[in-house]
């Protein structure tokens, strides 16, 4: 369980570090603290996060990559969603997606979270409390403007620019 949280800690301080290099890549990032509420994603890329108490749902996008869902903390037994997704519930949540296309839903409180990559989503906080988030490498810590409360209505919202990536992005000037 130690070794777990260690490797999670480690983890989630390496994503910001992707997430700022990822932004060159077209990419872009979300970060959710302490959320009341609902965040969905889909995207190709990665999530990190966790959950004080409620159900996180993903749908493996890309099931024939080597990459699967891990998630653990789950209190009830994992109930089947669609024809490719999982649902997850209970308290103390913990959960990573990478590598290749997904969709994930999450919906509770202590929602907090990492995403990278290339897709769209939405979110949506509860009035009491909802928690923050920012979009595309706002670091809450050095400008604590850059990040909003969840919205009390649903907001939709873009992650990394579309259509954009490596092979299409100009060569740096010399």
């Amino acid at each position: 369980m130690r070794k777990t949280v260690v490797l999670l800690a480690l983890l989630v301080l390496a994503l910001p570090v992707a997430g700022l290099s990822a932004l060159r890549a077209g990419e872009g990032t979300l970060s959710v603290e302490d959320g009341r509420g609902t965040v969905m994603i889909q995207a190709r890329g990665g999530v990190i996060g966790r959950l004080d108490r409620g159900t996180v749902t993903i749908y493996d996008l890309t099931p024939e990559d080597e990459n699967d869902p891990y998630v653990f903390g789950d209190d009830l037994p994992v109930r089947l969603v669609g024809e490719n997704g999982i649902r997850y519930a209970g308290s103390g949540l913990r959960y990573r997606v990478t590598g290749g296309g997904f969709k994930i839903l999450i919906n509770g409180r202590g929602i907090d979270l990492s995403a990278v990559g290339k897709g769209s989503g939405f979110i949506r906080g509860e009035l009491e409390a909802p928690g923050l988030y920012s979009l595309d490498g706002a670091d809450c810590r050095k400008d604590p403007v850059s990040c909003k409360p969840l919205p009390d209505v649903q907001r939709r919202f873009q992650l990394g620019t579309p259509g954009a990536d490596k092979k299409s992005a100009p060569p740096a000037p010399a």
